[in-house]
């Protein structure tokens, strides 16, 4: 055999190697290697600002994998940056939702207590639902007393529907 036939046929089987390995790749490390890339080009190109057409992809993309793979490590902690994601674009409805899979299906997740502050969070500074803010605050407090939030939850219920003003009002008063 040649040596240039000899090349052809190393190319053609390494070619045929790369085509038939690329056809096995796990489906969920193809999606979680998705996730990676998209994070990447969603916090590296932008500008302090998130545009939400790319958050609402890299919220599905997170959604996605939890939901196809609910068991696999990463599965809260991608639901987690998902409602992260929701709270600084879109402050809606879907983050709440989104806390609330992290709260139910992640309970021992080191991130579930910050989950169950900042949906309080959310009813309170951007869906105005003070009364659903106040009772998921005491839960939190209830569960975690002891949390680096606990002070913040307790300040929040303290001035739960205050506008500012009054705030720095009672602020001032309490000082003099």
């Amino acid at each position: 055999m040649t040596i240039k036939k000899s090349l052809t046929y190393l190319l053609v089987s390494i070619l045929f190697l790369q085509i038939f390995s690329s056809c096995n790749v796990d489906p969920k490390e193809k999606l979680a290697e998705q996730i990676e890339n998209t994070e990447k080009q969603l916090f590296e190109n932008n500008s302090g600002v998130i545009d939400a057409k790319e958050a609402a992809n890299m919220i599905n993309l997170y959604t996605s994998f939890t939901n196809q793979y609910p068991e696999d490590e990463r599965a809260a902690s991608f639901l987690f940056k998902a409602a992260d994601i929701s709270i600084n674009v879109f402050h809606s409805p879907k983050t709440i939702e989104l806390f609330d899979q992290v709260i139910t299906n992640y309970p021992d997740f080191e991130k579930t207590p910050q989950a169950l502050f900042l949906k309080a969070f959310t009813y309170e500074n951007y869906l105005n639902d003070i009364e659903k803010a106040k009772a998921t605050y005491e839960l939190f407090l209830k569960k975690y007393p002891e949390h680096s939030f606990a002070n913040d939850a307790q300040v929040s219920l303290k001035n739960l529907g205050k506008s500012p003003e009054e705030i720095i009002k009672a602020f001032n008063e309490a000082n003099n």
